[in-house]
């Protein structure tokens, strides 16, 4: 489903993505979780909304693996840029080093769907983590980027035509069909085998 305007296209990604946004702004202001952890999440939504059901699901399983290795790598540059006293020179060497490690990890189990986001992950935390506080905020926003990708999951399911749909009704129709099919074969092999008699 799109709208075309000349040459302006208006199609179902985009309304997906203006919606998970919408309903991250709404939580983030709700529980007080502050507007960096709006802008994680929001982050997050963006890069997991997809075409497909299946392709979502995909980007969001590597999305999560990517933000929690992503997170963990940040935490571990910010413990030595912290023993360093502050060392530009540890930065300029362990920020890099940690995005080559990021890409050759997520590249090696073909997770390349969250690629972006695990190294935006990373750069996020890394570089805006404030003193004291770098264990704690490095969880903080994995947990956004988390909610993020849960939101745009849920969303993407419910807009998706090829996402699974499982509703009692259609639970009770298909054991009911089920059923009848396991009759039918019952009911055939006994006259099949009557007839042989």
């Amino acid at each position: 489903m799109s709208f075309q305007f000349g040459r302006f296209r208006l199609g179902l990604r985009t309304i997906k993505t203006v919606i998970a946004i919408f309903i991250i702004l709404v939580f983030s202001h709700l529980f007080h979780r502050g507007q960096s952890a709006a802008m994680v999440a929001g982050i997050s939504a963006i890069i997991a909304v997809r075409d497909s059901y299946t392709a979502t699901i995909k980007a969001s399983k590597a999305r999560f693996i990517g933000s929690a290795l992503g997170g963990t790598l940040a935490t571990v540059y910010y413990f030595f840029y912290l023993l360093s006293h502050q060392n530009f020179a540890v930065q300029i060497i362990l920020i890099p080093l940690f995005v080559l490690v990021n890409i050759v990890i997520m590249d090696g189990f073909d997770l390349h769907p969250g690629l972006v986001g695990a190294n935006a992950t990373l750069l996020i935390i890394g570089l805006t983590i404030p003193e004291n506080a770098y264990v704690s905020y490095a969880i903080n926003r994995i947990f956004d980027t988390f909610f993020g990708v849960a939101v745009a999951t849920l969303v993407n399911s419910a807009f998706i035509h090829d996402a699974p749909k499982m509703t009692i009704k259609t639970i009770i129709r298909d054991k009911l069909n089920g059923s009848k099919q396991s009759n039918r074969t019952t009911r055939n092999s006994t006259a099949k085998k009557e007839n042989t008699k």
